[in-house]
């Protein structure tokens, strides 16, 4: 029997900080459906502010958050951290981030130095892909790709049940493929235009929806514009989900843009499943059904056929589940092993 392990999951982000202590195992090789898993249980939690004014006070606050969620809790057996930066995986260091101070750190290494147990870093995407294929809607698939809309656009592989990193590790920067070799500038650190991002980021959707107020100033959009409200993808999306035509409108057209990265993605991974997560995918079918379109009418036969495009479903756990689920696959293989024996020699 595979036993339960007892880790800390980390979610580190340019605003917080989340952590939490979970005890789960991973599912055996038979689980096909969220029915047949159960996701690590999350013992203790708390989110601290994440302190940008320097790198050392950011690692501060981290190793804070972690004293702090350790202190009486037994033994903790290792440590899973997603970062929102490029990460160097084989070495553990966060390589270069566009909201953290974090450049050139080796947090893997400063971590096990302070508390003495393994641990393993990732991009914060790719442990959420990790966290839905192990836990979430990637359950019983072996090609999937995660994308994560937020303030950016994360991504994560999935192939042949395991993540693909690339050769450095700096691979699944979905949000960096291009949509119009002419369109606006990356809003991020990265020298291209007309990234996936500068169209289905929050900071877009946002905006797309200050763009349409001032077009349409009798709106709600424009209302709200007017008031001195903050017309942002959070008010886009609530007055979308509303039924509000206007903010209904620039959520379809940004799905669209959604559809068309997604295009590229599937004639290129050719996946079984797109699982799309992040704060600003609160808009679900609003921003989904548009990029079904999209990829049914432009992605390449027979890839388009045999893809599944799909809401995240960990929502606001997804990042210590992701961190945990991490933990659980590249510190403990042994257990997938275990895992495989128990399914092929049944008691």
């Amino acid at each position: 029997m595979r036993p339960e392990r007892t880790i800390i999951g980390v979610d580190i982000g340019g605003t917080k900080v989340a952590v939490a202590l979970l005890r789960g195992r991973l599912p055996g090789p038979g689980a096909r459906s969220l029915a047949d898993v159960e996701t690590p249980r999350v013992i203790d939690r708390f989110t601290v502010l994440t302190d940008t004014t320097s790198s050392q006070a950011c690692l501060s606050g981290i190793v804070s958050a972690l004293a702090d969620l350790q202190h009486g809790s037994g033994r903790v057996e290792g440590i899973g951290v997603g970062v929102a930066s490029m990460v160097e995986f084989a070495a553990g260091r966060a390589v270069d981030s566009v909201n953290l101070p974090l450049s050139d750190v080796p947090l893997r290494e400063v971590l096990e130095q302070r508390f003495g147990v393994p641990v393993v870093i990732d991009n914060d995407a790719t442990a959420a892909g990790i966290g839905e294929h192990a836990f979430g809607a990637g359950v019983g698939t072996r090609e999937m790709l995660m994308l994560t809309l937020g303030t950016g656009v994360g991504g994560g592989i999935i192939c042949g049940g395991r993540p693909y990193r690339g050769f450095s590790g700096a691979a699944a920067e979905l949000g960096h493929i291009m949509i119009d070799v002419d369109g606006p500038e990356c809003p991020a650190d990265c020298p291209n235009r007309g990234c996936l991002e500068a169209y289905v980021a929050g900071t877009a959707l946002g905006a797309a929806a200050v763009a349409q107020a001032r077009a349409k100033p009798g709106s709600a959009l424009g209302r709200a514009l007017r008031g001195g409200a903050t017309v942002d993808s959070r008010l886009l999306t609530k007055l979308a989900l509303e039924g509000d035509a206007d903010a209904v409108a620039v959520l379809g057209r940004a799905g669209e843009y959604l559809g068309a990265g997604i295009t590229t993605l599937v004639n290129v991974f050719n996946p079984q499943l797109v699982v799309v997560g992040g704060g600003a995918a609160a808009a679900g079918e609003l921003l989904l059904e548009p990029a079904r379109r999209v990829v049914a009418e432009r992605a390449l036969r027979t890839a388009r056929d045999e893809v599944r495009i799909v809401p995240a479903v960990l929502g606001p756990d997804a990042g210590v589940v992701g961190a945990a689920a991490l933990a659980l696959t590249e510190l403990f293989p042994g257990d997938a092993a275990e895992a495989a024996g128990d399914a092929a020699h049944p008691s």
